[in-house]
């Protein structure tokens, strides 16, 4: 009779809440990824970390606001190539994820500056005793097919934890690019150079990882992490029409680290890493080409040595106020070679053979401060200098940051952030070295002069109801470095190399709306709107000054089809960009997915398709003072198939990261 009661005096309207997205903790956006992503079509958190809202993607580089933003683990610095960046975060298992931390100013204990993504993963404590593990199998199709198996265990027993992950990638890959170039030289002469580029790629890589944690106690533990890679890929590339080549290219990747932290229950946390890479790398080349006849083996190699150590410390003065404090330094030991042997006539003359030793240091000292006013009020700030010292430059630089966050209701959060940061260039683009492509017509050249960049990036947020965001921004960097063509007018040759701006400026808006149709339908609306301005007063001849307004429109959407079983269809427009003398034109995509979860959630199967109309591809052209050129890049529709499974009820285990942002790239 109660529920009978109950039943009948339901009144005829009712509101059902919904799960928020985000909250504020001590200045970050923290979002509940897991639940975010609980329906989506994701298998790694590669993928889950596009689903935070305001992150975008373009050619495999995440951006929030339009800008790039720097990826952390557990609090941990993660800095990689993009490349290397996003081939790890695919071996992740979605699994693992805990929350996510967005910092749009981080401070300076977290050893990096910018916009931040920390993506926390359950350690040892949140697993049950005993062994734990999961496997991926995976398949994409573009054109042709790649593959992947993944596998992780855990043993977790009392206070000790320990973890072995590998993940294995094989398979191949296709693409076709044409050039077009309408060639000034000094004589006056216009010559018109096309190519038609096919590139095959055959190879395989292994990243594995062996882990340590013992807890001693509360807030204080030992972490002893190895992880490596080992990978060998062949990429065979055919040139024709007014380029007439054939190259073979083979390189391998071996990366060993070792990482060693202790954290004390004292607040201080002491930490050694060590990083040795190695990429050695053959070229056969036999070409016919405007410019002349080239016919060489040449080898490359590139060997790194890392030392990194710091020591960081965090005090509660109070209640309400923590101080933070640390001391980082990292030396790195840069040795580089090149080699050509000719195999045959060449009119054109090679590069010399070269072999270098470079060191860098870079000493850095911290202070920051939390502070919670109120429950309403709350400021971080911090302040770093930092000495960076190479064969050519020698210089100190300060850094202040601050985020002050103000919640005036349950209904909106303000925060108003400023941060500065230092980008440097890889290692690889600083020595004096030249290598073709485009069967010679292109060569790729080296900087031994380039300086790192200085960002300031001023940010404004407001947050409705802990799901609608609207974000305000702007960010200056000098000496903006970026590497751009140029057509040579003594010679047939396009020249790329990396170059200091004086200047990028950006500024804009981004809205994020998430919203429901009826109870099965979840979608989320991102839209981001910015203006650019990139100036070089010394770019060769042709000084620039480019001023440019895009729109970037995302647009997620998520069906629940039955228990378990979900479709999603996403979408993307790009406006056109500009980037240096490129002018980018729009782009855009749709995708498609399904994914059924089933055997208690411990079993998920994925299909999907990507790029369904084949829209994606950004196809630059070049069309300033004396500069002629257009690319087309081919694009194909993805297809893919992945199952995962988990088994003794696994759970994530946090692992280590390798700092390889300024290895060579291949």
């Amino acid at each position: 009779l109660r529920m009978d009661s109950v039943i009948h005096s339901l009144p005829e309207v009712m509101v059902k809440g919904s799960h928020p997205l985000v909250k504020i903790e001590r200045g970050k956006l923290v979002y509940d990824l897991p639940n975010i992503i609980e329906k989506r079509d994701v298998n790694n958190v590669y993928e889950a970390i596009k689903e935070i809202p305001g992150v975008s993607e373009i050619d495999e580089k995440l951006l929030i606001g339009g800008s790039t933003f720097i990826v952390i683990i557990n609090g941990n610095k993660l800095s990689l190539t993009e490349e290397q960046m996003n081939a790890l975060l695919k071996t992740i298992p979605v699994s693992r994820i805990k929350n996510v931390e967005v910092i749009l100013n981080a401070p300076a204990k977290y050893q990096v500056r910018g916009t931040v993504v920390n993506i926390n993963l359950k350690s040892g404590n949140d697993v049950q005793n005993g062994l734990q593990g999961e496997f991926t199998l995976a398949m994409n199709n573009q054109h042709h097919t790649m593959y992947g198996e993944r596998g992780s265990i855990l043993y977790h027993q009392g206070k000790l934890s320990l973890d072995v992950m590998l993940f294995h990638e094989h398979g191949d890959q296709y693409s076709i690019t044409k050039v077009n170039s309408h060639h000034t030289l000094n004589d006056g002469n216009i010559h018109d150079i096309k190519t038609k580029l096919l590139k095959h790629n055959n190879g395989h890589s292994y990243t594995y990882r062996l882990g340590m944690d013992y807890n001693f106690a509360d807030n204080h533990k030992l972490s002893l992490v190895y992880n490596g890679q080992y990978a060998t890929a062949h990429s065979q590339q055919d040139i024709s029409q007014s380029v007439q080549s054939s190259s073979h290219y083979r390189d391998q990747d071996f990366l060993h680290n070792l990482q060693l932290n202790y954290d004390l229950p004292i607040g201080l946390k002491a930490s050694v890493d060590y990083t040795h890479f190695r990429t050695p790398d053959t070229e056969i080349l036999t070409s016919i080409s405007p410019s002349g006849k080239i016919n060489f083996f040449s080898t490359g190699k590139q060997k790194l040595n890392l030392w990194k150590f710091s020591l960081a410390e965090g005090q509660s003065v109070s209640d309400k106020m923590n101080i933070n404090y640390g001391v980082i330094y990292s030396n790195t030991i840069d040795r580089s070679g090149q080699m050509y042997h000719p195999t045959g006539h060449n009119t054109s003359e090679l590069p010399e053979n070269s072999n270098y030793k470079r060191r860098e240091d870079i000493a850095n000292i911290y202070a920051g401060i939390d502070v919670n006013y109120s429950q309403k009020l709350m400021l971080s700030a911090s302040i770093a200098e930092e000495y960076y010292h190479n064969v050519v430059w020698h210089n100190w630089n300060f850094y202040p940051n601050f985020t002050l966050t103000y919640v005036p209701s349950s209904l909106g959060i303000f925060q108003l952030g400023f941060s500065s940061e230092k980008q440097f260039p890889e290692y690889w683009s600083l020595q004096n070295f030249t290598s073709y492509s485009d069967g010679g017509y292109s060569e790729i050249v080296g900087n031994p002069q380039l300086r790192p960049s200085n960002e300031y990036t001023g940010t404004l947020a407001y947050i409705l109801h802990n799901k609608y965001q609207l974000v305000v921004f702007y960010s200056q960097t000098n000496d903006y470095f970026v590497q751009t063509p140029y057509q040579r007018h003594d010679q047939l040759i396009v020249q790329y190399k990396y170059l200091n701006f004086n200047y990028q400026k950006k500024a804009g808006l981004q809205a994020v709306i998430p919203f429901s149709i009826s109870s099965v339908w979840d979608s989320k609306l991102s839209v981001v709107g910015t203006w650019l301005n990139e100036r070089c007063d010394h770019y060769y001849d042709i000084p620039f000054n480019r001023h440019n307004i895009r729109i970037t429109t995302d647009l997620t959407n998520t069906v629940t089809l039955a228990k378990g079983f979900y479709l999603n269809l996403d979408g993307y427009i790009r406006s056109k960009s500009i980037q240096a003398i490129y002018n980018l034109p729009a782009s855009g995509s749709v995708d498609i997915g399904l994914k059924y979860q089933f055997l208690k959630k411990k079993a998920t199967f994925h299909i999907f398709c990507n790029d369904v109309f084949q829209t994606a591809a950004i196809n630059p052209r070049i069309h300033y003072k004396s500069q002629n050129m257009k690319m087309d890049f081919s694009s194909y529709r993805t297809f893919g198939v992945s199952f995962i499974y988990n088994f003794g009820g696994y759970k994530a285990k946090e692992h280590g990261n390798v700092d390889t942002s300024r290895f060579k790239k291949n």
